[in-house]
């Protein structure tokens, strides 16, 4: 190769790099010789040829005895010098150490002899600058060899043996930190190196230890900083305060000439790098830029001020919002960065970013005597993300109270804000007219497409205004609205915003008795907060309600504790109105199968208290629910009065409640009128399976068991895809006693049997064909309970008296007792109390 080029920063090991490569031996034909020229050194010529000399090629004095004041040789000297090169018996290779070649003459001549020399010469250009060859024609030609900065930086092995040498023991992920943080620099790590020497943990100082050596900095000011002219130096501090650079900007920072400079420190290596994957932008290395920031700072306060708010308004006139406010920040400038967050529209963000996101860590910075509505709506805004709405109420008070011009953005910024705060803060009715109010002036200019930021808000009050319908109890309004927030492109720029939305969207599944729908868009839920790196006490717990509901339907008890566990977790769940109700009902209904009914009926009723003044909608379901477990425990007055209280009793789901009640209590005509109101709409699976429930009761009473057997078929069918177990687990004694005589319609339904949680249906013919629970372990049990004892062992539980569970399976009580005797005896104890624990040990109740 003729020509190497060797180029990078000071302090990168290239001279010792090429050194080490000449001492190897560049081969038996060729003399190698060096020249290193001093800052001073202008004679190129005269010490090219006097290397040349020394290596024993025979120079005519009358030729090349003196080169002319200009530094050229000339075409006849040049001519006469490849000459005798290229007649030499072997090859020369020169090391040309710290020559910065501008002349563009001086450059022509280089070209020239390297051209004609046929091949016996080698120039080694070693230095901070590329040489003004035409670079370009020796790279089509393969005729260059380059190596450069990235070529020249340490690899993370190559840094831990060079620390190790230096006596440090850091472990591989401390080395890696350390070579990042230098970026690979030779000379860096060998100044971190000799810091962290002393160290007695050195892996606790590595990501201090680069900023803090006085060495690194001392070195990056004598090489790099002050060895500049007094006009780079200059550009060098004035372009300092961004993190990225462009001909544009660094121009409006230090003037005209500044993306010259730009160019010339790019090609001079001057501790500054392309972007990856970013044309035009560059960047200064991590540790060069603190230290001209640190300079400036020392220098020129007042000038680093103004060049942060010189880079805000570029940044902000370019649409990067949010690093413009950083610079603001940096120098404390909270009006201007509350302003640039309202009148950017961007107190939406500060809603959907993550928790420990950048505009929050500002909100969190703002001086708390800063007035005026910019800075009211950031401090409402984060409070409001605090889970403090009654704070971010008075502060939108005192932002109404403010002065407002025409065309700032503070009326939109405080519909936005309140719609949300209105969501889980105030009465539904109230949440719903707020969503309404800010989607109107969201969409108050028809004929112009949404900014991002204008669909960053809209998205806010599309969620807002979900949850509100929900609170209402209008399913099919809050699916359109959290379906529209979740295809808008801010649910997929911000992750923990789609993770609220799909967790509510949840929730709508999941009452309108989509099991299987409402558990997939809860995991997804779940999985985008986990993406995010969402901590579990900051995630919103519509998802994990409503797989704890799913579970609970599909009685897996285990799998829906867990899940409650889980929301109980989350800091937003005591201000969410429906969340927090919608669990206390899956509790209640966890109580009740441990046997705990007056437990749940209890947790049901002040839930419904709480809910009474705000949410009319939340109450009926609370009371619903209540009503339900009382009729599953044969209280079935309890469950009449609970439903006598609802706003609106002849819905679907309390209708079916009645009927099953009415059922129990022997009186089919005021079933079958309650069933009538079922019957006439399409009602969801879970009610449709518990008015056929209600049927298979009514014609076991009839004396038609063929008939029951029908409707117990068509809900096993209906329940089937779904997994819906809770209705058969929690039905009366008539089905009960159906299903345990129906053994070849219950293996058509293995499903029903469940060991193990289970999301899909299609899984469970793989399960056990047994459909009434059965030990898991017969070993601990020595003979297997009959229906009947079941039967029995399933009121004990309930903690029902002998003379109650006679009743409710129209047996005298000494049956009963018998039956009990029986069960004592087979699970080995000698109480009830004792017999419904030790059944729960060995899975008869199959928790």
């Amino acid at each position: 190769m003729p020509l190497v080029l060797v180029s990078g920063p000071a302090g990168t090991g290239k001279t010792s790099l090429v050194a080490e490569w000449v001492r190897r031996g560049t081969g038996h034909a060729e003399k190698t010789g060096w020249v290193t020229f001093e800052d001073a050194d202008s004679g190129f010529w005269t010490s090219v040829l006097e290397c040349l000399g020394r290596l024993d090629l025979d120079l005519p004095e009358d030729l090349f005895g003196t080169v002319g004041g200009d530094g050229v040789l000339g075409i006849q000297r040049l001519a006469a010098l490849a000459a005798l090169i290229a007649d030499a018996p072997c090859r020369f290779t020169l090391v040309l150490d710290g020559y910065e070649m501008v002349s563009l003459d001086l450059a022509h001549e280089v070209d020239f002899l390297l051209r004609h020399t046929l091949g016996n010469l080698c120039l080694v250009f070693v230095g901070r600058v590329d040489p003004v060859l035409a670079l370009y024609r020796y790279r089509l030609s393969d005729s260059l060899v380059e190596l450069r900065v990235a070529d020249l930086a340490f690899t993370d092995e190559e840094a831990a043996e060079l620390v190790a040498f230096l006596g440090v023991t850091l472990d591989g992920q401390s080395v890696h930190e350390l070579n990042q943080r230098v970026k690979g620099w030779a000379a860096g790590l060998r100044f971190a190196g000799r810091a962290l020497a002393g160290h007695q943990h050195p892996e606790r100082s590595v990501a201090t230890v680069v900023s803090q050596t006085c060495d690194i900095n001392e070195y990056l000011m004598g090489e790099v900083l002050e060895a500049q002219s007094p006009e780079v130096r200059r550009f060098l501090l004035d372009t300092c305060v961004p993190s990225l650079l462009s001909a544009d900007l660094v121009e409006e920072l230090h003037g005209p000439k500044a993306g010259r400079i730009l160019d010339e420190l790019a090609r001079s290596n001057a501790f500054i790098e392309p972007v990856p994957d970013q044309p035009g932008y560059y960047r200064y290395y991590p540790f060069f830029r603190d230290l001209l920031r640190a300079q400036l700072a020392y220098e020129d306060p007042e000038g680093m001020a103004e060049l942060h708010r010189r880079t805000a308004g570029w940044l902000e006139r370019q649409g990067f919002a949010e690093p413009a406010i950083a610079h603001l920040a940096a120098i404390e400038a909270w009006e201007d960065v509350t302003g640039h967050i309202v009148r950017g529209l961007l107190v939406g963000r500060l809603l959907m970013e993550r928790p420990d996101g950048p505009l929050m860590e500002l909100a969190g910075r703002l001086p708390v005597s800063l007035e005026g509505a910019p800075a009211r709506l950031v401090r409402a805004a984060a409070q409001l993300r605090a889970g403090d709405s009654v704070a971010c109420a008075d502060e939108l008070a005192a932002a109404r109270r403010s002065t407002l011009s025409k065309d700032d953005k503070v009326p939109l910024s405080i519909a936005v804000l309140e719609a949300v705060r209105a969501a889980v803060g105030d009465t539904a009715e109230t949440a719903a007219s707020a969503a309404e109010r800010a989607e109107r002036q969201l969409n108050g200019d028809q004929g112009r497409a949404r900014t991002d930021r204008e669909s960053e808000l809209y998205a806010l009050v599309q969620l807002s205004k979900g949850v509100a319908m929900l609170r209402l109890g209008d399913l099919r309004r809050a699916r359109k609205a959290l379906t529209t927030a979740i295809g808008l492109d801010a649910s997929h720029r911000f992750p923990v915003f789609r993770a609220d939305c799909l967790g509510y969207l949840a929730l709508v599944d999941m009452l309108e008795g989509s099991l299987s729908r409402a558990s997939r868009t809860a995991a997804e839920s779940v999985s985008v907060a986990d993406g995010a790196g969402v901590p579990a006490s900051d995630r919103a717990p519509a998802a994990l309600v409503a797989l704890a509901y799913v579970a609970l339907e599909r009685y897996e008890l285990k799998a829906a504790r867990d899940h409650v566990a889980s929301a109980v977790v989350c800091r937003g769940l005591p201000k969410d109105h429906l969340s927090r109700s919608l669990l206390e009902a899956v509790i209640a209904g966890l109580e009740r199968a441990s046997g705990h009914l007056q437990s749940g009926l209890a947790r049901l009723e002040a839930a419904a208290r709480r809910a009474a003044s705000t949410d009319p909608w939340l109450t009926d379901y609370l009371r619903l629910e209540a009503a339900r477990l009382c009729v599953a425990s044969g209280r079935t007055d309890e469950g009449l009065a609970e439903i006598a209280k609802l706003r609106h009793p002849d819905v679907p789901k309390s209708a079916v409640v009645r009927a099953a009640a009415y059922a129990e209590q022997g009186d089919q005509s005021a079933a079958e009128r309650s069933l009538a109101v079922v019957r006439k709409g399409q009602p969801p699976v879970c009610t449709e399976v518990a008015a056929l429930l209600v049927d298979v009761l009514q014609e076991s009473r009839r004396r038609s068991p063929g008939r029951a057997r029908l409707a117990l078929d068509h809900a096993l069918r209906l329940a089937a895809p779904e997994c819906l177990r809770r209705p058969f687990r929690e039905a009366g004694p008539s089905v009960q006693r159906l299903m345990a005589s129906e053994n070849g319609l219950l293996r058509d339904h293995p499903w029903l049997s469940h060991s193990t949680p289970t999301s899909d249906p299609s899984t469970s013919r793989h399960r056990g064909p047994a459909a009434i629970p059965t030990p898991r372990s017969r070993e601990e049990v020595v003979e297997t309970l009959t229906a009947k004892e079941l039967e029995v062992l399933g009121h004990l539980e309930e903690l029902l008296s002998t003379e109650e569970i006679a009743q409710k399976m129209f047996v005298s009580v000494n049956t009963v007792r018998t039956h009990v005797r029986s069960i004592l005896r087979k699970l080995g104890v000698s109480r009830r109390n004792a017999a419904v624990r030790k059944a729960r040990e060995v899975g008869i109740f199959d928790r």
